[in-house]
C-alpha cells in the first residue's frame, strides 16, 4: 500500500489532507482494504476538523464575550488576537490592531516589558500593573492590566485583560478624600465627638472630646476597655443614672436619636464634675433596621451651669421684690424686700390701694393693666414712685395672671430697684446729645432745639441764629497742637455761654463753629447786641502755658421766618451772613440780607451751571511750561482748568472751584482732568515730544473720595502711561489733616509710582513734620512769595527758607509766577532749577504747548 500513498502537500491544513486522500481512495488500482483505510483516515480528519471548529468558536465567542479588553501577545510583544472590547478600548478595528505591538498601544511601558511579564510569572500566574494607554484619536485612557503567560505548543504566549480604571478610581479617590475631610471635620470640632459601635465598643474619640475630660487617648480607650471603672453619671437634677440610660446606650437599642440631655459627669481623674450637654444620634447600614453604631457630640457646659446655679442663689438673696392679689384687690402676699422698695416698715398692713397710692397715676395704669391681665397677658414695664420718705424710685414691674380650673383669679408680680440703671440711661441720652470737648449740646441737640422752636412758632416770627466761626482757630490748633486747640475750644465754649441772654442756647455745630439759638421773644436789636458782646469777650486774649492767643469771632445772623422758613435754611443763611463777616475782616457780625441773599443764589446758580459743564463740554485744559532755569528747556508741564461760561467767557479757577468743592462736583471734574491730562501726555509722546511727566492738581476732598484712587489708575491703564507720569500738586492741608486715610491715600499713589507736589507751600500751615513721615517728592514755592522778591526782604527770606528746607529734605523744588529776570537770577543764585511763569510762557492749549516744547527743547 505505501507504493500507492503519495505524500501528503504541506501547508494545505485538514481541509488539503482529506483533498488528497479522497484522491487516493479514488486510485483505480487501490484495493478494498486499503480504500477502507483511507477513507476511515478521511473520516477521522474531518471529525478532528469540526472538533477544532467547535473549539475556536467556543474560544471566540467566549473572548469576546468578555467586557474587559483582552489581546494575545507573542514573545516580541505583537498583537496574535484582540476581541471586540478591546477594538473598542484602543479604538482600532480588529485587522490593524493586529498589525501593532505591545509598545503601540501602551507607549508608557518600557519597550522590553514583555520579557519582563515572561521572566516575572510563572505559567498560568497573573501580573498587574497601572498604565496608561494610547487610543487611535492620540489621548492617554488610565487602565490597569492583568497578564497571564500560557503555552501554545511550544511558544510562550501572554494574554492581557485591560481595565479602564478612571471611574472607579475616582469613586475610590472621592471615597478617600470624603473621608479624610470627615475625619478633619471631627478634629477640627470645638464639640466632643464620640463614636461607639452596637456592641458597645468605642470606636474613635475626636481631640476636643479628650481636652474635654482631661484624657490621652490612649488613657480613654483603656478606659473604655474595663467599662470606665468609677466614672458616674447623674441627670440635671442629681439622680445618678444607670449605664443603659446613657444617650449612646439609648440610642443603639431604640435607633432613635436623643437630643440635647444634660450629663453630671463624676470621675476619678476630674477635680470637680463635668457637665456636658450632649445629642446623641444612630448610623445605619442600608437596608438594616437596627442601628450599627451611634455618635454622641457633646459641649462643655460646666461655667454655664455654675453660672445658673449662681443666678438662682443670687434670686434668692437679690433685691427683688415679690407680690400676690386677687383680681377683687385683696393683697394675698407682699415681700419684706416689697416694704423696702416702698421706704415702708416690714408687716405694715398692705392693701392695694394703699400702693397704688405710692404710685404717680396709679390707679388708672392699674385699670390698663389689670384689662390686659383679664385677657391672659402678661405685663412688664418701668414705673416710677415717690415713697413716704420722699425718695423717687424707678421699678421694673413684671405681672401675670394666676390661674384655677382656667380661670383668672389673681396676679402674681415682682418688682426691682433700677433707678440707677434709669440715671446711667439718662446720663447717657445727656451724653449722647453733647458735645464731649466743650460740655455744649451736639450739633444734632443744638439743630434740634432750633427745629423745635420754629415748630412751636406756628409760622410768626420765631428764633434768632447767630452762626459764630472762630477765626484763626485752625492756624493756632496747627501751631500748639490738638490737645492745647481743645483746651482753647474748650475756654472759647465757656466765653459763649457767658454771653448767653436767658432761654438762649448755645451748641457746638461742627470744628471750631457754633450756633446760638435766641428765643422768639429776642428783639432783633437784641440779637446784635448779643452778637456785639460775644465779639466784645472774644477781643481778649486766650492764655495758654504763659501765652497769650487771639482768637476773635465773626459771626452770621439770621431770623425765622424772615431769612429761612426751617433750620436748613437758617443755618445756609446764617452761614452765608457769616461768611460776608469774614469778608468784611473778620472779627464781626453781619446779618442776613438781600445783598447776601443775591450773592447765595449767584453762589447756587453756579453750582447749578457747573454741575452741567462737564456734559456740555464746556471745560477744557491750558497747559503751563515748566522750565530749566539754566537751558530753559521744557522740563514738565502744569495742567490747568479752565471753564467756557456760556454768558462769562472763559472763568479761571478762582470763580468757580471752591462751588465745584462745595457741592461735590469736584469729585467727576477732578476725575475728568486727570484723564483729559493723562491723554494730552500720551498725544505729545505719540507726537514725539516726549515730556516726561504731568501735574495735575488735586483738591482735598477729591483725594479722599471713594473713586480717586480708581480715577488715578485707569486713567494712566487706558493712556498706556507709567504712574511716574503723572504728578499730583495738592495743598499743604492735605500734610496738617493726617488721618489715616490721607496717610494711606499717599502710600498707594506712591506704590503707584505717582509723584507728589505739595503746592503753595509756607501759607498758613505748619508741615515741616509732615515732610518728614510722608512720601512727598516736591514743593511748590507759591506765586505769592515769589511776586515780590527780591524787593520784599519777608518774602525774599521765606524763599530761601523754603528752598533750604526743600534742600535739606532731598525734595524736588519748584516755583511758580515768575515773571521777571531778577526773579529767576535770584531762585537760580540759591540753587533752584525749574520754575514756571509768564517771564517763560503763559497757560497754553495743548498744540501751542508742543509747538512751544519743540522750539525750546525738552530738558
Amino acid at each position: 500500500m505505501s507504493a500507492w500513498i503519495a505524500p501528503l502537500p504541506g501547508g494545505g491544513g485538514t481541509a488539503t489532507a482529506v483533498d488528497a486522500l479522497l484522491d487516493v481512495a479514488r486510485h483505480q488500482e487501490l484495493d478494498g482494504h486499503a480504500r477502507q483505510l483511507v477513507l476511515e483516515a478521511v473520516h477521522k480528519l474531518r471529525a478532528q476538523d469540526a472538533a477544532a471548529l467547535a473549539v475556536a468558536s467556543r474560544y471566540r465567542g467566549l473572548l469576546e464575550a468578555i467586557p474587559d479588553a483582552v489581546t494575545v501577545h507573542n514573545e516580541r510583544g505583537d498583537v496574535l488576537d484582540a476581541n471586540v472590547a478591546a477594538c473598542r478600548l484602543y479604538g482600532h478595528s480588529r485587522e490593524s490592531l493586529l498589525q501593532l505591538n505591545l509598545v503601540d498601544l501602551n507607549p508608557a511601558l518600557p519597550p522590553d516589558h514583555i520579557q519582563h511579564v515572561i521572566e516575572t510569572c510563572r505559567l498560568n500566574d497573573a501580573f498587574t500593573i497601572e498604565t496608561s494607554i494610547r487610543r487611535s484619536d492620540g489621548r492617554d485612557f488610565p487602565v490597569e492590566i492583568h497578564s497571564n503567560v500560557y503555552l501554545d505548543g511550544s511558544q510562550k504566549r501572554v494574554l492581557s485583560v485591560t481595565r479602564g480604571i478612571s471611574h472607579w478610581q475616582r469613586t475610590a479617590s472621592a471615597l478617600r478624600d470624603a473621608d479624610l475631610r470627615y475625619q478633619l471635620l471631627l478634629k477640627m470640632l470645638d464639640k466632643g465627638v464620640h463614636v461607639r459601635d452596637a456592641q458597645g465598643g468605642y470606636v474613635y474619640v475626636n481631640p476636643a472630646a479628650l481636652q474635654m475630660m482631661r484624657m490621652r487617648e490612649e488613657e480613654y480607650l483603656q478606659a473604655a476597655r474595663e467599662n470606665f471603672p468609677g466614672w458616674n453619671w447623674y441627670d440635671e437634677n442629681g439622680r445618678l443614672l444607670p449605664r443603659s440610660e446613657l444617650p449612646s446606650t439609648r440610642v443603639l437599642t431604640t435607633g432613635q436619636p436623643v437630643h440635647s440631655t444634660l450629663l453630671c459627669l463624676s470621675a476619678p481623674h476630674l477635680d470637680e464634675p463635668l457637665w456636658l450637654s450632649t445629642t446623641a444620634v444612630p448610623l445605619f447600614r442600608a437596608g438594616e433596621d437596627a442601628p450599627y453604631q451611634a455618635v454622641v457630640a457633646y459641649d462643655d457646659v460646666s461655667e454655664l451651669k455654675r453660672a445658673r446655679d449662681v443666678l438662682a442663689q443670687a434670686q434668692e438673696v437679690s433685691n427683688l421684690g415679690g407680690f400676690e392679689f386677687s383680681l377683687d384687690g385683696e393683697m394675698l402676699f407682699w415681700t419684706d424686700e416689697m416694704y423696702r422698695l416702698f421706704d415702708l416698715p416690714v408687716g405694715t398692713p398692705m392693701t392695694l390701694e394703699r400702693a397704688m397710692a405710692l404710685v404717680p397715676g396709679g390707679r388708672e395704669r392699674l385699670a390698663q393693666d389689670l384689662a390686659a391681665l383679664r385677657r391672659g397677658e402678661s405685663i412688664q414695664h418701668e414705673q416710677e414712685i415717690v415713697t413716704p420718705l420722699g425718695r423717687q424710685r424707678w421699678l421694673s414691674v413684671a405681672m401675670r395672671p394666676l390661674r384655677r380650673g382656667g380661670a383668672i383669679w389673681g396676679v402674681s408680680g415682682m418688682c426691682q430697684d433700677v433707678t440707677a440703671r434709669k440715671q446711667l440711661e439718662l446720663e447717657l441720652r445727656r451724653k449722647a446729645v453733647t458735645d464731649p470737648l466743650t460740655g455744649l449740646p451736639n450739633r444734632e441737640a443744638i439743630v434740634d432745639e432750633l427745629n423745635r422752636q420754629i415748630i412751636a412758632t406756628r409760622d410768626q416770627i420765631g428764633p434768632t441764629l447767630l452762626y459764630v466761626d472762630l477765626d484763626r482757630f485752625k492756624v493756632i490748633n496747627d501751631i500748639l497742637g490738638a490737645a492745647a486747640g481743645d483746651r482753647l475750644l474748650g475756654a472759647a465754649a465757656e466765653r459763649l455761654r457767658e454771653c448767653l441772654p436767658e432761654g438762649a442756647r448755645c451748641g457746638r455745630f461742627a470744628g471750631d463753629e457754633f450756633l446760638v439759638v435766641l428765643p422768639r421773644s429776642t428783639r432783633e436789636e437784641r440779637a446784635s447786641e448779643v452778637a456785639e458782646t460775644i465779639n466784645s469777650r472774644f477781643r481778649r486774649p486766650f492764655e495758654h502755658v504763659g501765652e497769650d492767643y487771639v482768637i476773635t469771632a465773626s459771626i452770621g445772623i439770621a431770623r425765622h421766618p424772615r431769612d429761612g422758613r426751617n433750620a436748613q435754611q437758617l443755618v445756609q443763611h446764617a452761614d452765608a451772613a457769616m461768611s460776608d463777616a469774614k469778608r468784611r475782616g473778620r472779627n464781626t457780625w453781619q446779618a442776613f440780607s438781600v445783598a447776601t441773599e443775591r450773592r447765595l443764589e449767584s453762589s447756587l446758580a453756579v453750582e447749578n451751571q457747573l454741575r452741567h459743564a462737564l456734559d456740555r463740554h464746556e471745560l477744557h485744559l491750558k497747559y503751563q511750561p515748566k522750565v530749566d532755569l539754566v537751558s530753559g528747556k521744557v522740563v514738565g508741564a502744569e495742567a490747568l482748568l479752565r471753564w467756557m461760561h456760556p454768558s462769562r467767557g472763559e472763568l479761571l479757577p478762582f470763580a468757580f472751584v471752591q462751588h465745584a468743592e462745595s457741592s461735590g462736583d469736584i469729585v467727576p471734574i477732578g476725575a475728568w482732568v486727570i484723564d483729559e491730562a493723562c491723554r494730552t501726555l500720551r498725544d505729545w509722546r505719540d507726537l514725539g515730544v516726549a515730556l516726561p511727566h504731568i501735574a495735575v492738581n488735586v483738591s482735598y476732598r477729591q483725594l479722599l473720595s471713594e473713586s480717586f484712587l480708581d480715577s488715578v489708575v485707569s486713567a494712566l491703564r487706558r493712556h498706556d502711561l507709567s504712574g511716574d507720569s503723572l504728578e499730583i500738586e495738592m495743598i499743604e492741608r492735605m500734610l496738617v489733616e493726617d488721618t489715616p486715610d490721607t496717610t494711606q491715600m499717599f502710600k498707594d499713589l506712591r506704590e503707584l509710582g505717582v509723584r507728589i507736589t505739595i503746592d503753595d507751600f509756607g501759607e498758613g500751615y505748619s508741615s515741616l513734620n509732615y515732610l518728614r513721615r510722608l512720601p512727598v517728592d516736591a514743593l511748590k514755592i507759591s506765586y505769592e512769595f515769589v511776586r515780590r522778591i527780591p524787593s520784599s526782604v519777608a518774602d525774599t527770606a521765606i524763599c530761601e527758607a523754603i528752598i533750604r528746607v526743600g534742600q535739606g529734605l532731598g525734595l524736588g523744588m519748584v516755583a511758580e509766577g515768575v515773571e521777571t529776570e531778577q526773579q529767576r537770577q535770584f531762585l537760580l543764585d540759591h540753587g533752584l532749577r525749574v520754575a514756571q511763569g509768564h517771564l517763560f510762557s503763559p497757560a497754553l492749549d495743548a498744540v501751542e504747548f508742543a509747538a512751544f516744547a519743540r522750539r525750546r527743547g525738552l530738558a
